[in-house]
């Protein structure tokens, strides 16, 4: 009596059968007389990575025939299915929700989902790239994506088969700008604005320019915007100079805090105020355009200043301003100026409410702390002071170099 094969399921659709493997494929169901099943023999020892790339092409093959096969969606009808029945609630659901939202709305979101290929996903990549969205931006879609493939895959199948998402390598960031402006130019700017704002049609002008208020706010506080908006009168004591922060939810996110604040904040909260700001949101396309306004007048005064005077470090550093200046770039400002007076990275990231210090490094990329500046200093005078041979006379140190930093006044 010849002996049977045995029969051993190995994964999920794939059974070892004697001397081989038999992957096996089912769409459809027996219920509604619309199943459809293939098979496929593998030697024994096969790649089970390659037999479940095999299994995937034959359910795109099954979905290419009938598209509207049940228990198979769009890309952004799969979305919504994962974040309803296999995300909890919380902020994890909500982060994932806005990342997948951006490929519901591309050309893949009304494509079936198993249909959508590597290519597919790398296509929709250069488009977003090409639009200007940032790398980082796009590197945490292809993650969302990952999790969307796997999860509904494993919920369905019991495995975890390949996906679109994978082998589509994560884009490493180039390496951040410095984007800080120095102190005298951020005052230089800010004071160049006009005091009134602009007047509406058919109305007067008004005698206080909320856009300037805010962007005073920015650059002394050094908080995010969305930080600011939502400050309200029991967040601030300007009695004792102190600001409550609230917490953050962007990136890792980052605890609500008291911190000192400088006068200047003080004196701009105080404004702000009293203008009726507290509590409103702020046009961010208005600021930018006030700001760059306000870069054309400080350099017309540095021209005015140099044809005078033939001072150009004014205008040198007007020009040296970070390629397509904006706003944002004075929280950049911040950062950079306290840590250029403390050396205090640490100490930096809490102020800028920064949960990772790799974030904080960014923002001080163009700094040289003072405690750095005089540690080489006192190294320089060591050097200068070492024994020479005979009838050598010693050098004098030289001054190290702190950027640029200007301290004089000059009536602009």
């Amino acid at each position: 009596m010849p002996r049977t094969r045995e029969k051993r399921a190995i994964a999920q659709g794939i059974y070892r059968d004697g001397d081989r493997l038999v992957a096996e494929v089912r769409h459809g169901s027996a219920r509604t007389g619309d199943q459809r099943r293939a098979t496929q023999v593998f030697p024994l020892g096969y790649d089970l990575d390659k037999i479940r790339a095999w299994q995937l092409s034959a359910k795109r093959e099954f979905l290419l025939d009938a598209p509207g096969a049940p228990g198979r969606g769009t890309l952004a009808g799969d979305s919504e299915t994962l974040l309803q029945q296999h995300i909890p609630e919380g902020r994890y659901r909500e982060d994932l929700r806005g990342l997948l939202a951006h490929w519901a709305a591309s050309p893949l979101g009304t494509r079936p989902r198993m249909l959508i290929t590597r290519a597919d996903v790398i296509a929709q990549r250069k488009r977003w790239l090409d639009a200007g969205h940032a790398i980082n931006s796009c590197n945490k879609r292809l993650s969302a994506l990952r999790v969307l493939y796997h999860t509904l895959d494993a919920a369905i199948d019991g495995a975890i088969p390949p996906s679109p998402a994978d082998g589509v390598t994560y884009l490493k960031e180039p390496k951040p700008e410095p984007r800080a402006i120095p102190v005298e130019i951020v005052r230089l700017i800010l004071d160049s604005l006009p005091d009134q704002g602009r007047a509406e049609r058919g109305q007067e002008r008004p005698t206080v320019s909320h856009t300037k208020l805010r962007l005073k706010v920015f650059a002394w506080t050094g908080a995010a915007p969305a930080t600011i908006e939502r400050l309200t009168r029991r967040h601030l004591d300007l009695a004792r100079g102190q600001i409550y922060l609230t917490p953050r939810r962007k990136g890792a996110g980052a605890a609500g805090s008291w911190q000192p604040l400088l006068p200047e904040a003080v004196d701009a909260l105080r404004d702000w105020m009293d203008a009726g700001l507290l509590g409103t949101k702020g046009s961010a396309s208005s600021m930018g355009k006030t700001w760059r306004v306000g870069i054309k007048i400080a350099t017309a005064k540095a021209r005015q200043i140099a044809a005078e005077t033939g001072d150009r470090s004014w205008l040198e550093a007007l020009a040296a301003l970070p390629p397509n200046c904006k706003p944002y770039d004075l929280r950049h400002s911040f950062g950079d100026e306290l840590y250029r007076r403390t050396g205090d990275i640490r100490a930096v990231g809490e102020a800028l409410q920064h949960a990772s210090l790799d974030t904080t490094k960014r923002y001080t990329a163009s700094a040289v702390s003072d405690r750095l500046a005089d540690a080489i200093a006192k190294m320089s005078a060591a050097i200068a002071a070492a024994p020479r041979f005979p009838g050598q006379a010693p050098a004098p140190p030289t001054p190290p170099a702190r950027g640029l930093r200007l301290v004089r006044k000059t009536g602009i």
